[in-house]
């Protein structure tokens, strides 16, 4: 979103989950979490150069159950993917990070200031709404969908982009159903998961996706979760259950993120759950795992003193929890929806469309979610993707509304 969203590193002890206990290898029908990475490669775009190179990269969820599950994709936002994690001026923290160096700078080179060699995990960073929503019975992945957005060879139109993506790893979710796991040691999935009915989270420019009009033409949507939408210029034209969520203290696309748009949805009644939420304290980064909650040392987010602002874990819980619950409730057509409040996110909404669903909170017991850094992690050079061409020119210098 803006040059401050990732290159600004800060770690605060109160981002870690108390739970740190390395995520075992799943078996038969119990829940688990896996981190896969697969060969890199190639989106096709329509113009020259003949398309944008990217991570295949995600993290699956699967419930208690034999299921089949139905699958939620999370996708996370635009942010600098090529950071100096540890080095000053940014104060350090501990990213979940790969290398790439087709994109980051080589290990040593400092020539940039704007361009480190860690690749940072992004859809790792949202694991936790990932495991919320398997707390609930889906089958859930966040992806790596930064290509979409990023200036490396090509820009290819977004909304395709985050598309294409979606599809290379549904289709990845189907194969390993019917047992064709492309190499990855992820066992206990194969016939657990139905892919013919998907939701969909985003998180900034993710929830931009979630909120578009290819999203809602899904075939199989059964609903969709926006968190702190960076929305485009384009319609809501959605027809399942959507929520918007939006945090007080958001400093990258302000605390009003989406609310236009949910009110238009609301009023078009395409939809009979047009639902927005604010959550008090709630800052754009922090929701992120891999991501700086703050700028400075002092602590204040956006607009809101140290003092006003939520602490990361809690915010990032009540997103995850509302995600799942309203995600759990739409899938299975509720008449009034019960949303999770945690003490002191004081979450403030309601259902916007007139004469639809009713929307109320009730308090609920923060989670506890897996540290990132734990998760089981499974790789393939198998691809799911084309080739990346040797002699395709990569430009590494990063854009301004990055």
């Amino acid at each position: 979103m803006t040059a401050a969203l990732a290159l600004t590193l800060v770690y605060s002890a109160s981002e870690a989950s108390a739970d740190t206990t390395s995520t075992p290898k799943p078996s038969s029908d119990e829940a688990s979490l896996t981190s896969y990475q697969l060969a890199p490669g190639l989106l096709k775009i329509t113009s020259s150069p003949p398309g944008n190179p990217t991570q295949v990269h995600g993290v699956l969820g699967m419930p208690k159950g034999k299921g089949p599950h139905p699958v939620v994709v999370v996708m996370h936002g635009s942010h600098h993917n090529c950071a100096y994690s540890d080095k000053p001026p940014y104060f350090p923290r501990k990213p979940v990070k790969a290398q790439w160096p087709l994109v980051c700078a080589k290990p040593g080179d400092t020539s940039d200031p704007n361009l480190g060699p860690d690749y940072l995990r992004h859809d790792v960073g949202l694991s936790h709404v990932v495991q919320a929503l398997t707390r609930k019975g889906f089958a859930a992945v966040s992806i790596d969908v930064t290509s979409p957005e990023i200036w490396w060879a090509g820009e290819t139109h977004p909304e395709k982009g985050y598309t294409d993506l979606i599809n290379a790893h549904l289709r990845l979710l189907s194969d390993l159903n019917k047992g064709v796991n492309h190499g990855l040691d992820i066992p206990g999935v194969q016939g657990r998961i139905d892919t013919s009915r998907v939701g969909l989270v985003g998180h900034s420019r993710g929830g931009g996706y979630a909120l578009s009009p290819k999203a809602a033409k899904r075939a199989g949507l059964f609903g969709a979760v926006a968190l702190e939408p960076a929305v485009g210029a384009e319609k809501v034209t959605h027809k399942v259950p959507v929520l918007n969520v939006r945090g007080g203290c958001d400093e990258d696309v302000a605390p009003s993120a989406g609310l236009e748009e949910m009110k238009e949805l609301a009023k078009s009644g395409s939809t009979k759950v047009a639902a927005d939420v604010l959550l008090a304290g709630t800052g754009h980064r922090m929701l992120n795992t891999n991501l700086p909650p703050t700028d400075t040392k002092e602590g204040e987010v956006g607009d809101c003193p140290a003092s006003k602002v939520a602490a990361p874990a809690a915010a990032q819980a009540q997103a995850a929890q509302l995600t799942a619950s309203f995600l759990d409730q739409a899938l299975h057509g509720a008449k009034s929806y019960q949303l999770p409040a945690l003490k002191g996110l004081a979450p403030k909404g309601g259902n916007l469309r007139k004469g639809g669903p009713a929307v109320t909170f009730h308090q609920t017991p923060q989670q506890t979610f897996t540290n990132p850094h734990t998760i089981r992690e499974v790789t393939s050079k198998q691809r799911l993707l084309p080739a990346i061409p040797k002699d395709l020119e990569v430009n590494k210098t990063p854009g301004a509304d990055i």
